[in-house]
């Protein structure tokens, strides 16, 4: 029986320090036929010739690989222009500076053909501290391996959106955007790649690690941002996440609620953390 086409697209951005050991990650993956897209987003380190110097091993690995030249303008338009060049059947992500384990790919797209009652998939995995070289945490809690409604879980972020950890069909996705166009936002694009097809379809769970998330200094979510800063970033999810709910299939008005009262849980807390950091430093 002929193996259906998988596509894997990933924006890269200054991932020089990481960047070979992900392409080499794509290298190992079990699976082919496999398609890799590529949009170097404007770095200004070496990225660009890191992705160059390795293109002859990732093809002579038998991937069919495309890049993509862009300026900087953020992920969420990095992946705008690799969604109109998606060829194959199913659908995965994985960030430049992360890690797939080499069966990722091939036990995810197994996991949907056993499981035809379902249009996507995700795994567990290892969040692993680069400072200290060692692993320090997983994505999964107890509930997320037997939640598999995660629509709602998603917009009050009561579950994970790894890149590298979810797989869908192509063609959920492109129910959800028939202009293969998502929402561009300062706040990355997994959001925009997760809720809308998770409105449609269950999402099965494979309890196995087969992505690492790399902890490093560069790490978008471990950059120091002051309270007007945290602040801001909440209400732009909130924004994002009504804007997402234009793709979903599901009550607006419901959920633009439950969105909003997430907001204000989000912001009671981090009045809460800046009054406890601020007693710490007077102590």
């Amino acid at each position: 029986m002929e193996r259906p086409l998988i596509t894997l697209i990933s924006p890269v951005y200054n991932a020089m320090p990481y960047l070979a050991d992900f392409l080499d990650s794509l290298i190992r993956q079990t699976y082919r036929p496999l398609q890799v897209i590529l949009t170097d987003d404007g770095s200004d380190d070496d990225s660009l010739s890191m992705i160059q110097k390795k293109l002859p091993e990732l093809q002579e690995a038998g991937l069919s690989v495309k890049l993509i030249l862009s300026s900087h303008k953020g992920q969420a338009h990095a992946i705008n222009q690799m969604l109109p060049l998606v060829e194959g059947e199913y659908l995965t992500w994985c960030d430049a500076d992360d890690l797939l384990n080499e069966e990722s790919i091939e036990k995810k797209l197994l996991y949907l053909q056993e499981h035809k009652e379902l249009a996507m998939v995700r795994s567990n995995g290892l969040i692993y501290d680069e400072e200290k070289q060692t692993a320090i945490g997983e994505y999964a809690k107890e509930t997320d391996k037997i939640t598999k409604d995660i629509f709602s879980e998603l917009l009050i972020d009561q579950t994970y959106c790894f890149a590298g950890a979810y797989m869908l069909k192509r063609d959920l996705l492109f129910e959800c955007y028939p202009s293969k166009q998502i929402p561009e936002s300062n706040e990355g694009q997994n959001l925009q790649l997760l809720v809308p097809p998770a409105s449609r379809s269950l999402c099965g769970y494979l309890d196995e690690k087969l992505h690492t998330y790399r902890r490093h200094a560069g790490s978008h979510s471990l950059k120091g941002r002051s309270y007007q800063e945290v602040l801001g970033r909440i209400k732009n999810f909130t924004a994002l996440k009504k804007e997402i709910l234009n793709f979903c299939d599901c009550d607006r008005n419901e959920y633009e609620k439950l969105i909003e009262e997430n907001e204000e849980k989000s912001i009671r807390e981090l009045m809460k953390e800046t009054i406890k950091k601020a007693r710490n430093k007077t102590e």
